[in-house]
C-alpha cells in the first residue's frame, strides 16, 4: 500500500466524521457554479436587467467563496482536534512530521478534488431549474448551453481554495498554539466562570448598538461592530453566569435529569461561545436580508397603490415640443383602445427650508386632479391657506394649522400626487406669484406636468408581468422619453421593482441556504469531536444506574440548546434589526406587513433547523445507545 492509497484509506474510515463536512463543501461549489452559469450566460446581455444582475451574481460568487474559504478552514480544524491521538499513534510508530504533513495535504485535496466534482455535476443536473426561475427573474429566456467558462472558474477557484486551505493547515500543525485558538474547541480543565462585569458589559454593548441605530441609521458601522462585540461577551459570559444560576437554584438543578445536562451544558456553553457566536452573527444576517428583501415586496405594492396617475409626463418650462410629445402618447393609448382622462398642470419647485422642498400647484390644476381621481373638491382657499398632500414616505409630519412656508396648511391629503415630493396647493393669485418670483430666485424651478388617469387600471391591485397594461405602460417609457422630457408610468415602475427585488431574492435564497447548511456542518462537527468523550461518560453513568431513556433525554435537551439557542438570539436580533431598518429605510411599514416577512425568514431556518436537528439527533443518540451497559447484562 502506497502513500497515496494510505490517504484514501483514511477518509473512507472517517467517512462518518467527513460527511457532512463534504456536503456541505460540495453545496457550496454547486451554488458557486450556479452563479457563475448566469454570469457567462450569453443571452443575460440581451435583458434589460442583464448588467443589474450580473453584477449581483458576481457580489454573490465573492460571498459564497469567501464563506466557504472559513467554512473550510473551520472544518479541518475540528478535524484535525479529534484526529490527535491518531498523529500520536502515527508518531510513536515512526512517521516522521513531514509525512504528517503530506498525508493531511493529501486528504485534504483528496475531499476538495471530491467537492468540487460532485458540486459542478449537482449544478449540471440543476443546471435547467437554475436557468429556468433565472429566466422569470430577468425577463429573457435563458436556455441551457455548454458552461465550460463557468466550469473553469469554478474548478480554478475552488482548487486554488483547497491548496491555499491545505498549506494553511500544515503551518497550524507546526503551530499548535494557533490551531487551538481557531477551533476553540479545547475542554476546560476546571469549571467555566463568568464576571459579572462582563456579563453587564454584553448587555450594555447590545443596547447601546441598537440605541445608537435607532437614534441615527449613519451610525451602523458603530452600532454593526459594538453589537458583534456583546454578542461574542453573551455567549461567553451571560450564558455561562445563567447556567451557574440554575445550578444554584436547588429546586430546579437537584430534579431527574437536569443536574446531568445543566452541568454538561455549563461546559458546552463555554467551551462552543465560539462557535454560537459565529453561527448567531451568520443567521442573524442572513435573516435581515431575507426579510428586507420580503419587506421590500410589501413596499413596491404599497409604492404601486400610492400612485394615483396610470402615466406621468413631466417636462421643463423651456421644453417647446412637449405637446408633440404628449399627443404620441394619446395616440399609443388610442391605438390600445384604453380610455383615459387628462390633466394638464404647471407646478413650482420651491425650497421650503435648507432640508425640504415642495412641488406647488394652483388650486384650479388641483379641482382638475382631484375630479380625475374621485377626490372631494376643496374650500376656496384664501391667499395665505394650502393643501397639504404627502407621500406616505413623508417624514415632516405637516398637520393641518402648521405652516410651511409662509402658508397656513387647512387640510392634509394622504396621497401622493406628483413624483416623491409633498405637493402644495394654493389659490391661482399665491400662484401667480410664486411664479412671478420664479423669474428672479435661482431656488425656483417651473415645470408642466400631464397626468393621465385611466379607469381600467385599476391602481388597487398590481398588474401580472403579462399583462396589457404592462406592454403598453412599457410602450409608453421606451417610446416617449427624451432628454427634455420625463415619462413615468405606475406599472412600468411596479415592475421594474419588482424584477429588482426577485433578483435580490433569487440571490439571497441560495447565499442563505448555503449558511444554513454551513452552520449545521458546524454543529454536527462539535457533536463529533465530542463524541468520544460523551460516550465514556455515559458509560459509566449507566454502570451505576442512568437508564438508557435517561440518557436520551438529557442529550435530547443538550443538542437541542446547541441547535436553537444560537437560532433564538439570531431571531430576536434579526426581528429589533428590520424594525430598525423599517424606520430609516423602508418607510414605516405597517408592523403587521414588517413582521411577517421577519418571521417567515426566521421560521425558515427555524424548520432547515429543526430537520438537521432531528436527523443528528437521530445519529448521536445512535453512537450512545452502543455504550449504554443494559440492567442484567
Amino acid at each position: 500500500m502506497n502513500f497515496r492509497q494510505f490517504a484514501f484509506n483514511n477518509v473512507k474510515r472517517n467517512r462518518r466524521a467527513y460527511s457532512a463536512y463534504f456536503l456541505s463543501s460540495s453545496f457550496a461549489v454547486m451554488i458557486f457554479f450556479a452563479y457563475a452559469l448566469f454570469i457567462f450566460h450569453p443571452e443575460l446581455a440581451k435583458s434589460s436587467l442583464g448588467d443589474q444582475a450580473k453584477m449581483g451574481m458576481i457580489a454573490a460568487a465573492y460571498v459564497t467563496f469567501a464563506f466557504s474559504f472559513l467554512f473550510v478552514l473551520y472544518s479541518i480544524s475540528a478535524f484535525l482536534k479529534i484526529r490527535n491521538k491518531e498523529f500520536g499513534l502515527l508518531t510513536i510508530l515512526g512517521a516522521q512530521r513531514k509525512q504528517i504533513n503530506k498525508l493531511i495535504f493529501l486528504e485534504n485535496i483528496l475531499i476538495g478534488f471530491a467537492s468540487i466534482v460532485t458540486g459542478i455535476l449537482g449544478g449540471l443536473l440543476f443546471a435547467k431549474l437554475f436557468l429556468l426561475y433565472g429566466s422569470n427573474v430577468v425577463e429573457t429566456d435563458l436556455s441551457f448551453y455548454l458552461p465550460a467558462k463557468a466550469i473553469g472558474l469554478t474548478i480554478i477557484a475552488f482548487s486554488a481554495l483547497y491548496i491555499v486551505i491545505s498549506f494553511l493547515t500544515l503551518f497550524f500543525i507546526r503551530q499548535k498554539r494557533v490551531l487551538e485558538l481557531l477551533m476553540g474547541t479545547s475542554k476546560p480543565k476546571k469549571e467555566p466562570k463568568a464576571h459579572i462585569l462582563l456579563v453587564l458589559t454584553s448587555i450594555l454593548l447590545i443596547g447601546t448598538a441598537y440605541y445608537l441605530l435607532y437614534r441615527n441609521f449613519n451610525t451602523i458601522l458603530l452600532a454593526l461592530t459594538l453589537g458583534i462585540l456583546g454578542t461574542y461577551l453573551f455567549f461567553t459570559q451571560f450564558s455561562v453566569y445563567m447556567m451557574r444560576l440554575l445550578k444554584k437554584n436547588r429546586s430546579f438543578f437537584w430534579k431527574g435529569t437536569r443536574m446531568l445536562w445543566v452541568s454538561e451544558m455549563a461546559y458546552k456553553i463555554k467551551d462552543n461561545a465560539r462557535m454560537f457566536f459565529m453561527i448567531t452573527i451568520v443567521t442573524a444576517m442572513a435573516s435581515v436580508a431575507i426579510g428586507l428583501v420580503q419587506s421590500f415586496d410589501y413596499m413596491g405594492k404599497d409604492s404601486y397603490k400610492d400612485i394615483p396617475f396610470a402615466v406621468t409626463f413631466d417636462v421643463p418650462k423651456e421644453y417647446k415640443n412637449w405637446k408633440t410629445d404628449m399627443q404620441k402618447i394619446d395616440q399609443e393609448l388610442d391605438r390600445a383602445r384604453v380610455k383615459y382622462d387628462k390633466v394638464i398642470a404647471k407646478s413650482t419647485t420651491i425650497q421650503v427650508d435648507e432640508n425640504r422642498s415642495a412641488n406647488v400647484i394652483n388650486e384650479s390644476s388641483y379641482r382638475q386632479l382631484a375630479k380625475s381621481l374621485g377626490l372631494k373638491a376643496p374650500n376656496k382657499l384664501k391667499s395665505e391657506e394650502a393643501i397639504y398632500i404627502a407621500p406616505k414616505s413623508d417624514k415632516q409630519k405637516i398637520q393641518v394649522g402648521q405652516k410651511v412656508s409662509k402658508y397656513q396648511i387647512v387640510e392634509r391629503v394622504n396621497k401622493r400626487m406628483t413624483g416623491y415630493l409633498p405637493l402644495l396647493v394654493v389659490n391661482d393669485e399665491a400662484y401667480q406669484q410664486i411664479q412671478a418670483n420664479s423669474v428672479k430666485e435661482k431656488d425656483l424651478s417651473e415645470g408642466i406636468s400631464v397626468y393621465y388617469s385611466i379607469p381600467a387600471w385599476s391602481g388597487e391591485k398590481p398588474p401580472l408581468s403579462n399583462s396589457d397594461q404592462v406592454e403598453i405602460s412599457k410602450k409608453i417609457e421606451k417610446g416617449f422619453m427624451s432628454k427634455d422630457g420625463y415619462v413615468s408610468t405606475r406599472a412600468g415602475s411596479y415592475i421594474e421593482f419588482k424584477h429588482s427585488t426577485s433578483l435580490l431574492s433569487f440571490i439571497c435564497i441560495f447565499i442563505a441556504a448555503v449558511f444554513s447548511l454551513a452552520t449545521a456542518s458546524f454543529l454536527y462537527f462539535k457533536l463529533y469531536t465530542d463524541l468520544n468523550q460523551d460516550q465514556r461518560i455515559y458509560h459509566m453513568l449507566s454502570k451505576v444506574g442512568l437508564s438508557t431513556s435517561g440518557m436520551r433525554r438529557a442529550c435530547t435537551i443538550q443538542i437541542a440548546m446547541l441547535f436553537f439557542i444560537p437560532l433564538i438570539i439570531a431571531g430576536l436580533e434579526a426581528l429589533l434589526s428590520l424594525q430598525i431598518l423599517n424606520k430609516d429605510i423602508l418607510g414605516h411599514l405597517p408592523i403587521w406587513e414588517m413582521l411577517t416577512p421577519s418571521l417567515i425568514s426566521i421560521s425558515g431556518f427555524f424548520a432547515v433547523q429543526l430537520i438537521y436537528f432531528l436527523i443528528v439527533r437521530v445519529l448521536y443518540l445512535k453512537q450512545l445507545d452502543k455504550v449504554m451497559v443494559r440492567s442484567g447484562k
